[in-house]
């Protein structure tokens, strides 16, 4: 995986994103929290290898997502994974996160459980090397 920040920047946030409008707020929030602690973003999407063929729609959202993000000063990189949160740990700790920003999901708990949970596996690898995650509803 490649490492996408300054060597010699401390705070490194890292925002997930899915290929929803509603993430606009995750990148935003990821946008503050780097200004607050003087630190950088990026903004992670990762694609499951069974779903390379995603909607052209689904592209069409996470292309304007990822402008948003470098409108804001941020990078973007795509992951590939089956499981999203065992990709999302290794990228954090290859490149020295100090702060992981994830959406709630809007889907429904059966979703979730269908999909794989996400948020609490990801909190559960990353916080025992100090890495905070924060949930935005």
């Amino acid at each position: 995986m490649m490492v996408v920040f300054d060597p010699e920047v401390e705070h490194r946030v890292m925002v997930c994103v899915t290929p929803q409008k509603s993430c606009e707020r995750l990148i935003k929030r990821g946008a503050e929290r780097a200004r607050e602690c003087n630190g950088q973003f990026v903004v992670i999407y990762v694609n499951k290898k069974q779903a390379l063929n995603k909607d052209l729609k689904d592209h069409k959202i996470l292309l304007e997502l990822f402008e948003l993000a470098k409108k804001l000063g941020g990078t973007v990189s795509i992951l590939t994974g089956e499981e999203v949160y065992a990709t999302l740990a290794n990228f954090s700790k290859e490149n020295k996160i100090t702060h992981i920003i994830v959406g709630k999901s809007l889907g429904s708990a059966f979703d979730a459980q269908k999909s794989g949970e996400v948020i609490n596996p990801l909190r559960s690898a990353v916080e025992k090397n100090g890495i905070t995650v924060e949930v935005v509803d």
